[in-house]
């Protein structure tokens, strides 16, 4: 290798393991909980940042979705920014009812975000926004209909 070449190559080699370095960070901070939730849903994704917040934690896939977590690592939110949620992430995480009453008017692969507390979810769609109650298994939409799941 002739000097001009090792002098071209030298900037590219330091710029990839500077780049590999800071994305490796990110990731290195995150509990291992989360981690492992990412990887499971959005697999091969990077991080572009990562909180910790006084509610727990919150999570930004680089160029995707923003996850919050609780202080248990258990999700409070998850927003998609725009592109819809991965279907299997949506059957594993709602509640079995819940998620064969979106199977049964076709909108199981149309949630957009999702959001629990201890009394409800709520999934925001393409068109609309419908609420679970967890108690009654009961689910509202914006117009005040309600429906069993």
């Amino acid at each position: 290798m002739s000097r001009l070449e090792k002098f071209l190559f030298l900037p590219i080699v330091v710029g990839i393991i500077v780049l590999g370095a800071c994305s490796s960070n990110v990731w290195d901070e995150v509990p291992s909980p989360i981690t492992s939730f990412v990887e499971q849903y959005y697999p091969g994704s990077g991080l572009s940042s990562y909180n910790q917040t006084d509610n727990g934690y919150q999570v930004k896939i680089a160029n995707g979705a923003t996850l919050s977590f609780d202080s248990d690592y258990f999700w409070t939110s998850i927003d998609g920014n725009g592109v819809r949620l991965p279907e299997v992430l949506v059957y594993n995480q709602l509640p079995p009812a819940l998620f064969n009453y979106l199977q049964s008017v076709e909108q199981q692969n149309s949630v957009y975000r999702m959001s629990r507390d201890a009394h409800f979810y709520k999934l925001t769609m393409e068109n609309t926004v419908i609420t679970y109650d967890i108690a009654t298994g009961k689910v509202t939409y914006p117009d005040g209909k309600t429906v069993d799941s």
